[in-house]
């Protein structure tokens, strides 16, 4: 339908949609970024608010702090100068409590005789409980100063003022606590510092403090008007909040107490508020105080909301006066020129879709990549080699391509790809997805910009693994073959006249005394040479093969004797699992050869204690027999050579039995396979069905 358009309403479409789409995505750009604007300039004037107003409720308790280090300085020079008078400590208490009225006590508690060992003297007396400690308490109650003993310092909870400090040694903010204050509950906490002398905990000092004024101050912090601000104990608990029967409460998020409990910034949004946390160190102390600042998000997005608005007024207006422009300006460009142009334009397009769909179709890799082996361009062909998916592979190096032993490939083809000199029918090892080793044909040619700068290359790969496979397997036929035909030649020609001389060699063994004890090593020797031209024989195809349908299981069992004496007799054991299978086309006395040549392999390549199993079982289209020893492996260096006649690893091996049970497994139209690790190998002999 737009092919049939005219071309001013092509171009009025085409301009306009794209304007259009422009500034929809100006619009949208611009309230994102307003969105984000607004929230980062509330998040941060929340935080500076949250920052400032707990650097006030720091500078409070500080006030305490000093106050408490001051009377911890006095006391422990009073003890170490042994200058120490009880009434003296009472009464610079009593001061400083009047000097202070945010102060709602004084106090002091000292370990059993550590102040000046006359514990005994002040038993049960006004300000003393029945140990005699020195653990006064100074309060004003009605205008007046009022003396009563420490409590519960020994019980865990009540006694946190004294147990925790005497603990940690360290200065302690007690999490606050309801005391009632001339007839009204007060909110108050305890700073505390301990007393060390000599480096020795002797005691502690400490203050309680009303928070009823940092109550007020942070009810009445108000950011973006609607906001609110709170301070949190260290166990979680609302020491100030706008909402008066929260104090005391925990905080619901165990996120949020965790973050506090840590001294650590926290911001979180919750039901559309977002809520910033900064820790406020006490002190010397180790459980930091929090400062909340929660602001709802309706309210940081009230400017978001305007500048939008405003751009889509301004964005509308735009559009119409850059609609009328493109109107004028298409109605006087409409000339053959541009019709002209548009067409060879369309060519060129179409050539470039051609061009495509080529290079999707062919089954040839097809890889475009930079000058730094980064891939940009990969086709489905290069996807069915590889292994690897467009998206997966795409922005990623070349060298995951290529094993490590060849990394070197790379730097030479890209140092003559920069040089501008193409690499054709360049015949390398390449690696895919899943590790698998393949032989490919390489074409490496320089891709050019328009002003002729060398800027990465093209790479055509052609999956020859196949081809090299079918390679190799001819020529080894092909030596079998040879091999076959000099074994049925030569095998004739030498075993006739070995009888006769075997003959002979027994004829003289009963008539010559003197050499009789030679004529039995002569004789093993010649059955040695004789049992070597029988595997030689096997190896060519000059006897005819009995087939019958019969059961490889059946075979099995029938020689499972034989290689279960020669396993028993190295110390070493045979296991068998035969599944059902379907009955198959063999010769049996060739396909016992097979099976007791794997088999004897397989138990002389085993330890002692050794376990050698043999299994039966189907698969898709095929029966499969499969032994497995527990050998050391196969060096991988040698596994391409197995099978070929006279190749051997043993001392006193032919390297005829692996080449007889491949040419038994051709004629039986079949395979060998191997796999083998450190653990030990595995012979898969596939029978097709």
């Amino acid at each position: 339908m737009f092919r049939n358009l005219n071309l001013r309403t092509k171009i009025l479409a085409s301009i306009g949609l794209v304007v259009l789409l422009s500034f929809s995505l100006v619009i949208l750009i611009v309230s994102i970024k307003s969105v984000d604007m607004a929230k980062a300039s509330a998040y941060q004037i929340a935080r500076e608010t949250a920052s400032k107003n707990g650097n006030y409720v720091r500078a409070e308790l500080d006030v305490a702090l000093d106050t408490v280090r001051t009377l911890s300085y006095t006391f422990q020079e009073m003890k170490l100068s042994h200058d120490v008078d009880r009434e003296t400590m009472n009464q610079i208490l009593i001061k400083v409590l009047k000097d202070n009225p945010q102060f709602v006590a004084t106090w002091t508690l000292w370990e059993p005789n550590a102040l000046d060992g006359r514990d005994a003297e002040f038993i049960n007396k006004t300000g003393y409980d029945s140990t005699g400690r020195f653990i006064p308490y100074w309060s004003i109650q009605s205008g007046k100063e009022h003396l009563e003993p420490l409590v519960n310092y020994q019980v865990q909870g009540a006694g946190d003022y004294y147990l925790i400090p005497r603990k940690s040694k360290r200065e302690t903010i007690i999490e606050p606590y309801i005391y009632p204050i001339n007839g009204k509950d007060v909110l108050v906490t305890s700073v505390v510092v301990p007393l060390i002398v000599g480096e020795k905990f002797v005691g502690v000092v400490g203050i309680d403090i009303a928070l009823d004024t940092i109550q007020k101050v942070v009810s009445e912090i108000k950011p973006f008007e609607t906001g609110y601000a709170s301070l949190i104990s260290n166990e979680g608990k609302y020491v100030a909040h706008n909402d008066i029967s929260q104090i005391g409460k925990t905080v619901n998020n165990s996120q949020v107490r965790e973050a506090i409990k840590s001294g650590i910034s926290y911001t979180t949004t919750n039901k559309g508020v977002y809520q910033v946390y900064v820790p406020i160190k006490i002190g010397r102390t180790t459980t930091p105080w929090s400062m909340a600042v929660s602001v709802p998000e309706s309210k940081i997005l009230e400017n978001a909301a305007s500048i939008r608005n405003f751009t889509v007024i301004i964005g509308i207006i735009a559009l119409l006066i850059i609609g009328l422009v493109i109107f004028q300006v298409a109605s006087s460009i409409t000339n053959q020129h541009l019709m002209l142009e548009i067409g060879e334009r369309r060519q060129i397009e179409e050539k470039a879709l051609r061009l495509a769909s080529i290079v999707e179709s062919t089954d040839d890799g097809i890889i475009g990549m930079t000058l730094d082996g980064i891939i940009i361009d990969w086709n489905r062909g290069a996807e069915g080699i590889y292994g690897y998916h467009e998206a997966e592979i795409i922005g990623e190096s070349i060298i995951k391509l290529i094993p490590d032993n060849q990394h070197i490939e790379l730097d030479e083809i890209l140092a003559n790809i920069s040089r501008g000199m193409p690499m054709t029918h360049y015949e390398t090892i390449r690696q895919k997805k899943d590790g698998q080793l393949i032989h490919v044909y390489l074409t490496v040619s320089p891709i050019k910009d328009h002003s002729g700068k060398i800027v990465g290359a093209s790479k055509i790969v052609r999956d020859v693994t196949a081809q090299k496979k079918l390679e190799k397997e001819m020529i080894r036929m092909d030596q079998m073959r040879l091999v076959g035909e000099m074994a049925a030649s030569i095998g004739h020609e030498v075993r006739n006249p070995m009888t006769t001389v075997r003959g002979f060699l027994q004829l003289f063994g009963e008539n010559f005394a003197k050499y009789s004890e030679y004529i039995p090593l002569m004789i093993s020797e010649l059955d040695r040479a004789n049992a070597i031209i029988t595997e030689f024989l096997s190896i060519s195809r000059t006897k005819t093969t009995e087939f019958a349908r019969q059961s490889l299981n059946d075979i099995i069992e029938c020689i499972l004797p034989l290689v279960q004496v020669e396993a028993i007799n190295e110390e070493k054991s045979v296991i068998l699992k035969l599944n059902a299978i379907p009955d198959l086309l063999l010769d049996h006395k060739e396909i016992r050869q097979v099976i007791l040549n794997l088999a004897r392999n397989g138990i002389e390549a085993m330890g002692k204690g050794g376990n050698l199993k043999i299994e039966t079982f189907s698969r898709d289209d095929e029966v499969i027999l499969a032994i497995h020893d527990e050998g050391v492996g196969i060096n991988p260096e040698i596994m391409d050579r197995l099978g070929t006649p006279f190749f051997t690893t043993k001392e006193q091996g032919t390297g005829l039995g692996l080449a007889v049970c491949f040419g038994i497994a051709a004629r039986h139209n079949a395979k060998i396979n191997v796999e083998t690790s450190p653990k030990g190998s595995t012979f898969f002999v596939r029978f097709k069905l």
